[in-house]
């Protein structure tokens, strides 16, 4: 049983991270070559997303987590192509993939409150600036990727502990690599997960606020929009709700480790569906662009389903924002 649940999981790893690469790989192209010049200034956001997320299904495909939590300790059996490479490798690999994960809830954050701030203010953010302010918010995943791997030992050193947490587990069995964190209170082990773990739940609820003040600031203004704008609202209505609902697997997954590290769960599955969960999110994320930016979408109908369709780069609303000029483009493009 216990072969099998580790078959379909690696099996889930590779359609998931593979899925990802190509998805968001898509998202990254389109955004380099095919934004019109009306959305240029988000697009420095999604290519950030399209990034954060590749990275993110590229270093799962590598790795391939199953976490086994002690009190103070964190086991680690990892599934991934980096078993061949040996611990390091795996370590800073796991390293990478976290500190992406972190770093897509910020983005996340970032990009509600650019939505918001275009609604209403009539100063148009460079796209300089906010590639600065997406630079000062990975500062901190940049600190936990560089410096999480740290705690990482060998095989040896970890399989004491894990056996005396898991006495009935036969870990000659596993054929995957074998390595761990000794001292979870380490500064750079707690660091990590701690930026892993706690800002999910304040980002999600303050998503959920900027939604809602968004939909309103737009409700007020519908009445005077025109037909080809209040069609783009629509849109962007499905976009908001679609990527305030992709963080709460990211959010499970963090609930998920959570019980497991305080020892209310203890089944072997959910020592896999942490990661398994959490994948999910960098996978479907890019959809929402892809299928709400019109511009991506048509230039996808055009080019793979061979459509004809009349795209028009154009539509502009100057009195979305009572009286301030504003590209109805840019509040739809994610």
């Amino acid at each position: 049983m216990l072969m099998q649940m580790s078959t379909f999981f690696q099996l889930w790893h590779i359609v998931w991270s593979s899925t990802g690469m190509i998805t968001n790989s898509t998202l990254l192209y389109l955004a380099l070559f095919q934004t019109p010049r009306i959305i240029r200034t988000y697009a420095v956001l999604i290519m950030n997303f399209a990034i954060a997320d590749f990275s993110a299904c590229l270093m799962n495909l590598f790795v391939e987590i199953r976490m086994l939590p002690g009190d103070e300790s964190l086991t680690y059996l990892l599934n991934g192509f980096c078993q061949f490479l040996g611990t390091k490798p795996c370590a800073i690999g796991v390293s990478l993939l976290i500190h992406t994960l972190s770093h897509q809830i910020w983005c996340l954050l970032i990009s509600f409150c650019y939505r918001y701030y275009i609604l209403k203010s009539s100063n148009i953010l460079s796209r300089r600036c906010l590639a600065t302010i997406i630079f000062l918010f990975y500062i901190p995943s940049f600190l936990q990727a560089i410096t999480y791997w740290t705690n990482f030992v060998d095989a040896n050193e970890i399989l004491p502990i894990a056996q005396k947490y898991y006495p009935n587990y036969n870990f000659s069995a596993e054929t995957g690599l074998l390595t761990g964190i000794v001292n979870l209170f380490s500064p750079s082990a707690t660091y990590g997960i701690i930026h892993i773990v706690v800002p999910i739940t304040p980002v999600y609820i303050t998503s959920f606020i900027l939604r809602r003040k968004i939909l309103k600031i737009l409700s007020l203004n519908q009445r005077s929009m025109s037909k080809e704008t209040k069609v783009i609202h629509s849109q962007l209505l499905k976009a908001l709700t679609l990527q305030t609902i992709m963080p709460v697997f990211e959010w499970t997954g963090a609930l998920d480790y959570a019980l497991l590290q305080s020892g209310v769960l203890t089944c072997s599955l959910y020592q896999y569906l942490c990661f398994a969960l959490v994948i999910i999110t960098p996978t479907l994320s890019p959809l929402t662009y892809l299928l709400f930016v019109r511009p991506y979408r048509n230039y996808l109908r055009i080019k793979i389903l061979r459509q004809d369709v009349s795209v028009n780069f154009k539509a502009h609303d100057s009195t979305i924002t009572k009286g301030r000029t504003s590209n109805i483009y840019t509040t739809n493009a994610g």
